[in-house]
Formats: C-alpha cells, structure tokens, sequence
C-alpha cells in the first residue's frame, strides 16, 4: 500500500471509525495494537492508489487556501474591531473636540473633558468563591460556578458547567452589568480574558481564579477592558511562579472616563458597528465549516471509489 493513500484513509471518517470505535479508556483514551492491525482499509491497485493520493493533495491543497484566506480575514476583522474600540474608548466620537496630554505615556492625548480614573476610585473588585469539591454537584443542581471556560470571544456561554450546592454570599452572586474577569490561569493567554454579566447569567456565582468588576460604568468599561488599554496595564500580572491578576493590580489601573452622556453614545456606536463585523465574522466562520465539511467529504469520497480521480478504477 502507498503510505500517501494510507495517510488520506486515515483521515476519511468511514474508516478512521474503525478506531475511534475501538478505542477504550476513562480519563485518557488508547487503541490497541490488535485494533490496528485489524482496521479494514480499500486497496485499489497501487497506480490509483498514486492518482487517488496525488489527486487530493492538488484538491485539498486548493481548499486549504481557501480556508487560510477566510481565516486571515477573521484575524484581519478582529484587528479592525479592536482598532474601532480603542480609538472610541480613548479620542471619542467627534473629531474636532479639543484634545490634552493625558499625562500616561503610553495612552497619550484624550479630550480634554475627560478623567482619568483608577479602577478603585469608581468601582469595586471582587474575588471569586472558594469552595470545596465536595460541594460540586453533578446532577445540575445546586449554582452554576462561572469559570474561565465559560468566557468566549466576550461573551458568557454556559455549556461547560460546573455546579455547587452550599450557601453563596449576595456579594458573590453575579449581576447584570458585572464585569467577568478571568484573573488566575495556568495559561497566561487567559489572564485578563473577560465579558459582561446579561440577564441569563445574572444571579450565578463565580470561582476562585475569576474576578468580578462591579461598577456604574461597566458598559463603558466592558469596551476598554477589550482593548489594549486593558492590555498593556495587565501585562505587570506575570511572576516566575504563576500568572495572576491581583486585585492590587486591577484595582491600580488607569482609565480614561468620558461623562455618562457621552459614555452612552461610545457604547451605541461600537454596539452598533461592532455587530456589522460580528455578522461578517458568523458568515466567514460558516464558510470555514462548509470548506472543511467538503474538504472531509472528498477525501471520504476519493479514497473509497466513489469519484473518478482521473484513470483511478
């Protein structure tokens, strides 16, 4: 058998089942030996074994390039996203306002009837429940325990839950308009990772390694804990041991504040503007998944006969 043929059977999900079915374990999963050797596998003639292997690197070559060129354009849309937000949150909406040095260096000037405000001067840090696994329940009663993997792409989504069932302090039950805040992490990617608390993730609580911001402000605040004014602050949570947002820390940041009338008007315009690139960003991500669905389906296709290739029998 030509190894490139074996290695496009492999990835046809018809027959890589074989595997996936045999495979055994609890916590880590393995396919034994004899379940290998027993996979069955088509074995056309070696010359369209040649044409069949040859045939989907040109094709899948095609749609991978495809599907990087999608993919570029997510990472351009997100850069895009995050300039609109920044240049919002830091020089307003209107053009021509005069402009002061804001007196931070990497922040630069601001309108001049802006503040700028620490963290703690406008609202309150909140460290997460501790609790003991004993108390974690898995029948889904009990209180959801937002954690980090509950943060996605700025937003709360509840489909990996962990539930408690003990007695949660008012002050650590989640509220509309909170900021979620991820502030220990084995991963330092996640440090800083955050979204604001909607009405279906209200009255929730939340673990040990997040942090709740709870704050007047939040809706504004939410937009500059996104960009990298939030970045650049965070970036002093790193030790040799552990990366970690402390309160000292996020407490100490610095923010600029338009007043609440003009605060309003950022949030609707990036509200506004950043739901034109969510909607190309949903539609570029449903082309990746329908590129990969056609790209597994003619691998699936090519390596069990079911397409000419061009002379394969």
């Amino acid at each position: 058998i030509v190894g490139s043929f074996l290695f496009r059977c492999l990835q046809a999900k018809p027959i890589r089942i074989q595997l996936e079915l045999a495979a055994n374990g609890v916590t880590r999963f393995g396919i034994p030996k004899s379940e290998i050797g027993a996979l069955s596998l088509p074995v056309p003639p070696l010359p369209d074994q040649r044409l069949i292997a040859d045939y989907l690197d040109r094709e899948t070559a095609r749609i991978d390039a495809m599907i990087a060129a999608k993919e570029r354009l997510l990472e351009l849309l997100a850069e895009k996203r995050r300039a609109l937000i920044t240049r919002a949150v830091t020089r307003g909406l209107n053009p021509d306002v005069p402009m002061r040095d804001s007196g931070i260096p990497w922040l630069g000037e601001i309108p001049a009837h802006w503040e700028i405000k620490r963290l703690k001067h406008i609202g309150q840090a909140i460290i997460g429940l501790t609790f003991d696994p004993a108390n974690t329940v898995t029948d889904g009663s009990g209180v959801l325990v937002l954690r980090a993997s509950n943060v996605k792409d700025q937003r709360i989504v509840l489909d990996d839950n962990l539930y408690v069932s003990m007695k949660i302090p008012d002050e650590l039950k989640t509220r509309e308009g909170d900021i979620l805040i991820c502030s220990r992490s084995g991963s330092r990617a996640l440090i800083g990772k955050n979204a604001l608390i909607d009405n279906t993730s209200a009255g929730l609580t939340f673990g040990a390694f997040m942090t709740v911001f709870r704050s007047r402000y939040n809706r504004f605040l939410s937009y500059v804990f996104n960009s990298p004014l939030f970045d650049y602050q965070a970036g002093s949570f790193s030790t040799s041991t552990i990366n970690q947002l402390t309160i000292e820390t996020l407490n100490g940041m610095e923010v600029p504040l338009p007043p609440r009338w003009e605060q309003e008007e950022i949030v609707r315009y990036i509200s506004d503007e950043a739901a034109k690139f969510d909607k190309v960003h949903t539609a570029t991500e449903y082309t990746i998944s329908l590129l990969k669905e056609r790209r597994a389906a003619l691998i699936a296709a090519a390596v069990t006969g079911q397409i000419d290739v061009g002379g394969a029998s």
